[in-house]
Parts: structure tokens; sequence; C-alpha cells
């Protein structure tokens, strides 16, 4: 067993740390908290010290780690007929307000760019929510006949949530990291 808790560490004559295993009762009822303390001792990721809330920053360790994983995936992806693209930021609200049904899940979490400089836009600007409504609107110019399907799209980029609710690292986070 390989689950451990920061308390539970005993110092040995160096002063580094032993850490010595848990019970599964405790780690399966106290699984953020360790997942947090692993991130932080790991060197993998910083969350919840960033002045915005649910932001977290990528360290070095942990990014690489993010970076093989996502080869993987790219591999998986390619392997089966997937094609990567990589879709706009920035979504005009008109277009995001097509998908009004997909979106009421979550429109409350949008952020919304309304200004460039010091001037205001013509029209509001989501931070990509999502990406299927950027998809669904090129695809009516990509695809001319049903001889051009089935089409399988994939991007790995970051999409953009407020999220109210009480966030963890690198599952409830304001930048998802995939899609």
């Amino acid at each position: 067993m390989f689950l451990h808790f920061p308390e539970d560490s005993l110092l040995d004559v160096r002063g580094a740390r032993i850490l010595s295993p848990i019970k599964r009762d405790r780690w399966s009822k106290e699984f953020a908290r360790w997942f947090d303390w692993v991130l932080e001792v790991g060197e993998f990721y910083d969350y919840g010290r960033y002045p915005v809330k649910g932001v977290g920053i990528w360290l070095p360790y942990g990014f690489k780690l993010r970076r093989h994983i996502v080869e993987l995936i790219r591999k998986v992806l390619d392997s089966t007929g997937h094609e990567e693209v990589l879709l706009p930021l920035l979504i005009p609200e008109t277009l995001l307000k097509k998908e009004s049904e997909h979106i009421k899940g979550f429109e409350a979490e949008v952020f919304w760019v309304v200004r460039a400089g010091m001037e205001e836009l013509d029209l509001k600007l989501a931070l990509r929510p999502t990406s299927e409504t950027c998809i669904s609107y090129m695809e009516s110019f990509w695809i001319k006949s049903y001889k051009q399907l089935p089409k399988k799209y994939y991007q790995i980029v970051s999409i953009f949530r407020y999220e109210t609710k009480a966030t963890r690292p690198m599952n409830k986070i304001n930048t998802v990291n995939a899609t």
C-alpha cells in the first residue's frame, strides 16, 4: 500500500520523511486531502495559491507527466482515425446561443470578453466553455456530402468555466485542460 498522509510521516536521522502506509478506509474517506498533499509534495501542480479561484499551475515535473499522458491520448485517437484540430478560443455570443439547450447546465459559468483594450465590443465573446459550438458551425462549411462522413475530430485544449462551487485540483478547475 502506498497511501500516506503527511502527519503519518516519520523523520529518519537525516531529516528525510519516511512514509508509513495508512489503512484503506481512512484513505477512502480522506482521499481529497491526500490527493492535494501528493500534488504538492510530488511537485506536480500548485493549486490554491494563485490569486484567481480555481486556477492552478502545472509545475515542471507534473507538466512532463501531463505531456506524456496527452501524447498517449493522441496516439490512441490518431490510431482510430480521429484527426486533431485547433478551434478558436473565442466564441461569439450568437453562436453560443444557438446551442442554448447544450449550454443550459453551465450558462452561468461562461467567461465573457466584452472589451478590447478600452473599447466596448459590439458582440460579446465567450472564452471557450466547450467546443461543440465551434465544431458544429465549422462542419457546415467543411462537410458537403454524406460521402465525407463519418468525420472524427478531437482537440486537446483548455476550456474555461467559472466554477462557483468548491473546486479541487485537476477535477473541478476553471481551466479544464483537455476536451
